[in-house]
């Protein structure tokens, strides 16, 4: 298996108020990755539709602390994985949310949107939205 397939992860995290501190953060639960499907001849199909293996990042914490990552942003200051997954340093996009869902469905299978990709940007950006103006609420003056 050639490690150069896996070109992207995925992160199940949520999303958690404390009352007592009164904020709200996020938690990573697990990563997965992703791997590139290609054919003998070299075609590449696609990604695989679902991931691999689920690890519990917790239990990663510890090595990813001992690696350090290539920051192109920044090339004096040294960053740590365990850095750059705790400071949410990484782009993505809701694929699945419990808002709002009572089937438990992903994105791309709720209310035909399986062909519009669009439709499942626009629906992951609106559960964003969401979690932001309830963070908003909860502020008064």
């Amino acid at each position: 298996m050639n490690l150069d397939s896996f070109y992207k992860f995925q992160v199940k995290e949520e999303v958690i108020f404390d009352k007592e501190a009164s904020r709200l953060f996020w938690r990573i639960l697990g990563i997965a990755p992703v791997k590139k499907l290609t054919t003998s001849s070299g075609i590449q199909i696609g990604d695989q539709a679902y991931p691999l293996f689920w690890v519990y990042y917790p239990d990663l914490r510890p090595i990813f602390a001992k690696y350090e990552v290539y920051n192109g942003k920044n090339f004096g200051a040294r960053m740590t994985w365990e850095e750059l997954f705790e400071n949410r340093m990484f782009s993505g996009r809701i694929i699945k949310s419990t808002i709002d869902n009572p089937f438990d469905l992903p994105i791309a299978q709720m209310g035909g949107m399986k062909e519009n990709t669009i439709f499942q940007l626009l629906e992951g950006e609106r559960v964003k939205e969401k979690i932001f103006n309830y963070e908003l609420d909860l502020w008064s003056y």
